[in-house]
């Protein structure tokens, strides 16, 4: 295993190292302890800002994001999943995804690619999936030092000591994420399944005019306590995600059907046609009218 690493970037704001292909192909292949856990790339990135990508093909192997700072939203099969500081979010092999960082929310976070005939195991055990690719597993130094560690092995060469280091390294984090999710989970499970039954609620119901008060009261919870734990389950108040959720839905309309930006407002409970276009603006960067010639030209 003589290869070398084909990317490592070294920079104030910025590090990361992975593999070369054909070397994860020999690697699982010809190394039984690596085909179980193979750690295949690292980095870590700050302050992104003001940033869109879009992966139609994913990635040929599965990617762990660690949130450190500031948060995200990610797009999978055409949901929204907010992600914030101290969220971990895994991507299967090939799943296509989009997110958008916005400049007053810069984005701070580790990142891992890896495969294994294990893999799904472990990401069984920290209870992603598809449909919730993300986990709260909160701020954490233990993390921090794991994939700091994990970067640093991987830079520090590619034999097969190396190599076994870092998925060791690679499967001890994944070890303290699911500890830490259960840990998580048991403290905040029953408020959390409130907030996620609100965020059904608002969105079958995106053309009523909703209140906080409303969907406190739903959740059995005072509109303060309520305002605090949504905030704290998706990074932002009731009213700003229900601005989202229509504005997501918004452009699935504008996508797929040949309505006037009049009557898709009117579809999503504005009643001034101008208010909605520049809700959708201040969100999307570009009007109604020039998301959907966008997609057109």
């Amino acid at each position: 295993m003589d290869a070398q690493i084909e990317n490592i970037s070294t920079a104030a704001n910025q590090q990361c190292a992975t593999l070369p292909g054909q070397l994860v192909a020999t690697a699982l292949r010809e190394k039984p302890l690596l085909r179980e856990l193979l750690a295949t790339g690292a980095g870590y990135l700050a302050k992104v800002s003001a940033h869109i990508r879009f992966a139609p093909a994913g990635s040929d192997q599965k990617i762990l994001i660690y949130c450190l700072r500031g948060g995200s939203r990610f797009e999978l099969s055409g949901q929204l999943h907010p992600v914030r500081a101290g969220d971990a979010l895994v991507l299967s092999a090939c799943q296509p995804h989009g997110y958008r960082v916005y400049s007053f929310k810069p984005w701070t976070f580790y990142w891992a690619y890896f495969t294994g005939t294990n893999a799904r195991e472990y990401l069984e055990e920290l209870g992603v999936t598809n449909r919730t690719p993300v986990v709260r597993v909160g701020e954490n130094l233990q993390l921090v030092h794991l994939f700091n560690e994990l970067i640093r092995t991987l830079k520090g060469g590619l034999s097969y000591t190396n190599l076994l280091e870092a998925s060791q390294t690679l499967g001890h984090l994944l070890a303290v994420l699911i500890r830490l999710r259960h840990q998580e989970a048991y403290s905040h499970s029953d408020n959390a399944h409130k907030v996620a039954q609100s965020i059904v609620y608002m969105s079958e119901h995106l053309n009523e005019p909703l209140r906080v008060a409303t969907l406190a009261s739903m959740a059995n919870l005072s509109p303060t306590y309520f305002s605090t734990q949504f905030k704290e389950q998706t990074g932002c108040s009731p009213r700003d995600y229900l601005r989202l959720l229509r504005v997501h839905r918004a452009c699935q309309l504008l996508n797929d059907t040949k309505l006037s930006v009049k009557e898709i407002a009117a579809k999503l409970g504005y009643q001034d046609q101008f208010h909605f276009s520049r809700q959708f603006k201040a969100f999307q960067g570009v009007s109604p009218s020039q998301f959907r010639g966008l997609k057109n030209g």
